[in-house]
């Protein structure tokens, strides 16, 4: 009983020997490696940076400007003319062309002046013949008269039938270059560049001198009017010599500047708008009449203010205004004062300085301190 006994307390202080060795060696062998390892193939934690594109804050002068809509009208209209009467052989140009200074836009026939021509000439020879005999009897008669072999009064007829001739051969040479004038004159020209506006005449009609309705309607467009309608409310804000900018439809990425040269005295009663004639140079004959524009009239300027892309801006709850801010590729969300706001930039008071990158696209999942990828952009029009 006793032998078993002891045995049994043999075995059980063996085994927590044991135990108790087990936990120092694990515990050792813990100690020397450290923190246990990740293990293979676990998912790692990725922080997104969002690309955004960007534009720097600047120093500029801001337009105070009135949006509104027109359309292209030639400067003036010319009345292409004929100085003679006569029947129109050929107009070479459809309305629409572009003229040049000086180009021919119509032809009236000159058959019938070029026979006058002819027959003039002949009868100029003619009398160029009877003319030197004229000369030849009219000397010949002076010495005669000197001894004595005529009277005072043979003498004096042969004189005036020699001035007689002599002033034939003016009359004639006279009527030649009338003639030769209104032959020249037979070829219409351009006196200004511009298009063909309408052609009042057409081949095989008689053309009469100098009426009110020339043979050719020609439209004046080297230099062309903006005819921007503006609201009567607006008419107190404008005046002659505002500048102006138009944009026409047919050409979204140009602009061409001018001023306002005048205001039509009357109302249309149709809309009680008002006619502004901007007008505006043309040397490429680019515009045409007709052409739809949206036109900005800079009704004043503010220099030297720290203006944004208007785009980058973004309302907050409460109604104030707000921007993302980069730096070292991290948004920062930041309150603005705003002031004069125009549709491409806006003026900054308050919160932003001159050079600072804003958010003008990308902005919609940013939060404050994002992380981002950012990319300049070119700037927005004036």
């Amino acid at each position: 009983m006793r032998r078993r006994s002891w045995l049994l307390s043999l075995g059980l202080g063996l085994g927590m020997l044991g135990v108790g060795l087990y936990l120092h060696l694990t515990t050792a062998a813990l100690s020397q490696s450290g923190p246990p390892s990740q293990e293979k193939g676990a998912p790692v934690a990725v922080i997104e940076r969002l690309p955004v594109r960007t534009v720097q804050s600047q120093v500029r002068d801001l337009a105070v400007t009135l949006p509104v809509f027109g359309a292209i009208a030639s400067l003036n209209k010319v009345e292409v003319a004929s100085e003679i009467i006569g029947v129109l052989k050929e107009t070479p140009l459809e309305p629409g062309d572009l003229v040049r200074k000086g180009q021919v836009v119509a032809v009236i026939d000159t058959d019938l002046l070029q026979a006058e021509l002819k027959a003039k000439t002949a009868q100029k020879a003619q009398s160029e013949a009877q003319l030197k005999l004229a000369a030849w009897q009219y000397q010949a008669q002076q010495k005669v008269h000197q001894v004595g072999g005529i009277s005072r009064n043979d003498l004096e007829e042969a004189e005036a039938k020699y001035y007689e001739k002599k002033a034939e051969v003016a009359r004639f040479a006279a009527e030649m270059a009338q003639t030769q004038t209104q032959i020249r004159k037979a070829a219409l020209t351009s006196p200004i560049v511009g298009i063909v506006g309408l052609k009042n005449f057409h081949a095989g009609e008689r053309v009469p001198s100098q009426s009110e309705k020339g043979v050719v309607t020609l439209m004046k467009i080297d230099e062309v009017y903006a005819e921007a309608e503006v609201n009567e409310r607006d008419m107190a804000r404008l005046r002659p010599g505002l500048e102006a900018v138009a944009y026409p439809d047919a050409y979204p990425r140009s602009e061409w500047r001018g001023k306002i040269e005048r205001l039509d005295p009357v109302l249309k009663e149709e809309s009680r708008s008002v006619i502004a004639k901007i007008r505006l140079p043309n040397p490429e004959l680019r515009l045409k009449p007709g052409m739809f524009s949206r036109v900005e009239i800079i009704l004043d300027k503010i220099p030297q203010v720290t203006a944004i892309p208007t785009a980058a801006l973004r309302q907050a709850p409460d109604k104030s205004w707000q921007v993302f801010v980069i730096s070292d590729e991290v948004a920062f969300l930041r309150k603005v004062a705003i002031g004069l706001s125009t549709p491409n930039w806006t003026e900054i008071k308050e919160g932003l300085n001159p050079g600072e990158a804003v958010v003008v696209e990308g902005s919609e999942r940013l939060r404050d301190l994002s992380r981002v990828i950012s990319t300049p952009v070119s700037q927005p029009g004036p």
